[in-house]
């Protein structure tokens, strides 16, 4: 208990801490609710079709409410909200573990979907408002990072809960741990200042649809997304087409989100030293490279080597393009709206990518979408250079 306390007290005298603790929270519970979905369809006996909407509804309020987040997050306050969506998908766990059908399983997940979706546009503001701005890609990476620690730990506990007891009652179990945790930090950081850190009375703030290097930034940022987004999804499809054991390919898949751990911390370190703009650059060039030896390689010791390094740039350059969003807005009122229209972006491009490379691979096969992902990560750099070359342009001038 006096460990628990210490450790609370630690959390609520920093809020960098605090908001990590939450994206811990958020993404932890987030990969661990698709995992029941195989015990609840075999136990529910509903349909695959309706397993993938489920899985497809997780989804859908990340870009519903990436816009709008905006301006909750001005009028209540971010880390507010963040509290708020954390009881939210608590709630839903509960439920979930309560459902009798399909109905309630969807209305479980739209719930889930709310607190989820919310979070990322919110914090990611949050963070750029109380971090330093000479330490904000390492910070930015950091932070980015933590998540992944949650969908590594958290999630491999719940299935071990199941076997243990049911897929109900670790529902319920896991609902029941975020509102704990939750309550402790409301009480041990209500007098943070956090709490009054993009809060207040709600203002009409302009100047992003006019801010070139915000669009830029967006543009990158949203091709970016198409290349890297679903990789996770066809890299076990293409470890299967080089002739892996299906032993091997959890090992083969986990390499490559120890990758993308390890990228997050990395990149966000080499930002502050190379700049947000080079080092995107160069992640995006490495990455079309990689991708390109993915497909060409041929041994499993060499896919699984190339699948850390890839994994470490594809979602490496996720703390690189918010801090180049946030370099480009120069009103820090501004950071709510900002990184929601970059969540929205992102998103679109999330939802349209799984989409284009399954169709694309019925056709001509699984490699051609790595050479296409390939493609889109050099073009994502060319918002950026446009920027750059716009940039010295204008100084000239």
């Amino acid at each position: 208990m006096g460990a628990t306390r210490r450790t609370f007290k630690a959390v609520s005298s920093n809020p960098i801490f605090s908001l990590s603790f939450l994206h811990i929270l958020n993404d932890g519970w987030l990969a661990s609710l698709p995992l029941l979905l195989p015990f609840i369809q075999k136990d529910l006996r509903i349909e695959f079709g309706q397993i993938g909407l489920l899985t497809s509804i997780l989804s859908v309020a990340g870009v519903v409410l990436a816009i709008p987040a905006a301006s909750i997050s001005k009028r209540f306050g971010g880390f507010r909200i963040l509290v708020c969506a954390a009881a939210i998908y608590s709630c839903a766990f509960i439920l979930t573990g309560f459902s009798s059908g399909f109905l309630f399983l969807a209305l479980s997940f739209i719930l889930a979907s709310v607190g989820f979706g919310i979070f990322h546009p919110v914090s990611f503001a949050l963070i750029a408002h109380v971090g330093a701005p000479e330490r904000l890609g390492a910070q930015m990476g950091s932070f980015t990072a933590v998540g992944d620690i949650g969908r590594i730990g958290v999630a491999a506990c719940v299935t071990l809960l199941v076997s243990w007891l049911n897929w109900r009652n670790a529902a319920i179990i896991f609902g029941c741990i975020p509102l704990v945790f939750v309550f402790a930090m409301v009480m041990m950081t209500k007098k943070n200042a956090i709490w009054t850190v993009a809060g207040g009375k709600s203002e009409k703030v302009h100047g992003l649809h006019c801010n070139t290097r915000f669009i830029f930034a967006i543009a990158s940022g949203c091709i970016d997304s198409l290349a890297s987004s679903s990789l996770f999804v066809f890299i076990p499809f293409l470890y299967l087409y080089r002739g892996a054991s299906t032993a091997l390919l959890g090992s083969l898949s986990g390499a490559f989100f120890v990758g993308n751990m390890l990228g997050k911390v990395a990149s966000g370190k080499i930002t502050d030293r190379l700049g947000s703009h080079r080092t995107f650059i160069f992640s995006e060039t490495l990455m079309a490279g990689l991708l390109i030896g993915l497909c060409s390689a041929k041994s499993v010791a060499l896919i699984a080597a190339i699948s850390i390094a890839l994994g470490a740039v594809t979602k490496g350059t996720v703390p690189v393009i918010n801090t180049i969003i946030t370099e480009s807005v120069a009103d820090k009122r501004l950071y709510d709206k900002a990184f929601g229209i970059g969540s929205f972006a992102n998103g679109i491009a999330a939802v349209i990518a799984p989409l284009l490379y399954g169709l694309i691979i019925d056709k001509h096969g699984i490699l051609t979408v790595f050479w296409l992902s390939a493609g889109f990560a050099l073009a994502a750099t060319l918002p950026l250079l446009a920027g750059l070359v716009i940039d010295k342009w204008r100084m000239r001038r």
